[in-house]
């Protein structure tokens, strides 16, 4: 071949790739990047995915090298699968089962995506049997987290962000109706509904989560506002001298045990809003020292 023919097509090469990098990347695009990422770390192979040179990963908010830690255990994947994806910001999150070492756990992991390379990996892994066994069980996601809103319907971001903050401000004061909340929402931790035959305003209402005196930072990093849904990481720090609360009606009762000592608890939380009010929360979580910090966040 010519030398300068070759140069032509090696130009054009080039240039092709870079329009592909430019290119949004929609739903399909985020949720692949998701899949790829899963499928490489049950091979134990971070070369398969497209990175950026300076890629970040935590686990539980440890920074870690790509390859580290769920990537030398991870066995295999599991049923339950959810998630959330944001093409404005090139940013997708997930849910889902997955066995490592032959053992179930689950995965909480969000990507961001820049000229379609990975530039950030935050997950938070649930290593509990029990967890994997109920979302394994429920098979898929509550229909609500799937379905899209009408484009009539859709909120902008600011509003959808706003009306899942007031659930950590009710939370923080004790109060259900700071928060918008649906007649019909639930939330599930962990694989567990923890909303009670109350619901959600009216177990904020009784006091039982006084002892989280804190819930920051709050991060808010997953917009999709195609199904009305917001994911982030949001840090719940427990000092442990709450020993009891009145209940009202009930009059005192003393915190389990568990709450009587300081940790910290990295949640990746997702949020159902429609028509402004929250209807489903869904959270995978796990417990770290108190006061522990995420190295996504800055230093105040």
């Amino acid at each position: 071949m010519r030398t300068d023919v070759l140069i032509f097509c090696v130009s054009m090469l080039a240039i092709g790739s870079l329009r592909a990098a430019d290119q949004p990347c929609d739903r399909a695009c985020l949720e692949g990047f998701v899949n790829d990422y899963l499928a490489a770390m049950v091979a134990h192979d971070p070369k398969r995915l497209p990175v950026t040179h300076n890629v970040k990963f935590t686990e539980d908010d440890v920074a870690l090298k790509l390859g580290d830690a769920l990537w030398g255990t991870a066995s295999g994947l599991g049923k339950y699968k959810l998630y959330f994806a944001d093409p404005e910001e090139g940013q997708v999150a997930f849910f889902g089962t997955i066995q490592e070492s032959g053992h179930g756990a689950a995965l909480a992991l969000r990507l961001k995506i820049e000229n379609r390379r990975i530039g950030e990996v935050e997950t938070v892994v649930v290593r509990s049997e029990r967890t994997a066994m109920l979302m394994d069980n429920a098979g898929t996601p509550d229909p609500i987290l799937l379905e899209t809103v009408p484009i009539a319907d859709r909120k902008p971001r600011a509003e959808l962000i706003a009306t899942t903050n007031q659930y950590f401000e009710a939370i923080e004061q004790g109060n259900g109706k700071v928060a918008p909340f649906d007649p019909e929402c639930n939330r599930f931790e962990n694989g567990m509904k923890t909303s009670g035959t109350a619901g959600c305003s009216n177990q904020l209402d009784t006091q039982v989560f006084n002892y989280i005196r804190r819930i920051y930072p709050r991060r808010f990093l997953v917009v999709d506002q195609e199904r009305g849904l917001v994911f982030g990481f949001f840090m719940f720090n427990h000092p442990g001298n709450i020993l009891w609360v009145n209940v009202p009606g009930e009059g005192k009762h003393d915190m389990p045990a568990a709450a009587k000592r300081p940790f910290s608890v990295d949640v990746a939380e997702g949020f159902a809003i429609r028509n402004g009010k929250i209807r489903k929360v869904e959270a995978l979580m796990t417990a770290l020292p108190y006061g522990a910090r995420s190295p996504f966040v800055p230093a105040e």
